[in-house]
């Protein structure tokens, strides 16, 4: 297992790296250029195609995340030998917890409305969806702080 801890390292680093550099793309470039320039109708399939396609990844991200995390958490630190590791531990799964809840209490109902096309529904979901993807993306930026910084603490 010690041969495999720099692989899991990467890969943990890797997912999390796509899944917060998402979070921070659609929130700050993709919903603001949309905003500007599709009327709602069409940046609502917008927001629907691109969310289908990137929580497809999310749910990968965060089994690769889960896998090599509790992996390297065991093998590498020996369990919750410093207390920076509980608090990504804990951080990581509210993280989890989180997009679960966005998944399927937003992004199905949104996806349906859209589908439906109640746009009066899909746009107060989407408004919900975008104050959980903040939340999301500010705990992204705290345990990726945390990860770093927190050997050094």
């Amino acid at each position: 297992m010690q041969d495999l801890i720099p692989y899991l390292a990467a890969l943990h680093g890797i997912a999390a790296t796509l899944w917060i550099g998402g979070m921070f793309f659609a929130y700050v470039a993709m919903r603001p250029a949309a905003v500007a320039e599709l009327e709602p109708p069409l940046r609502l399939k917008l927001f629907q195609g691109a969310f289908r396609r990137f929580f497809m990844w999310v749910w990968l991200f965060i089994a690769v995340l889960l896998l090599t995390g509790y992996s390297g958490l065991f093998a590498r630190f020996g369990g919750f030998s410093a207390d920076y590791l509980a608090w990504m531990h804990n951080i990581g799964l509210l993280m989890c917890v989180i997009f679960v809840f966005l998944f399927f209490a937003l992004y199905l109902p949104f996806s349906k409305a859209v589908d439906a096309g109640d746009l009066p529904k899909a746009a107060g979901l989407i408004g919900k969806i975008r104050w959980t993807v903040l939340v999301n993306l500010l705990l992204g930026v705290v345990i990726t702080f945390v990860g770093i910084a927190g050997p050094y603490l």
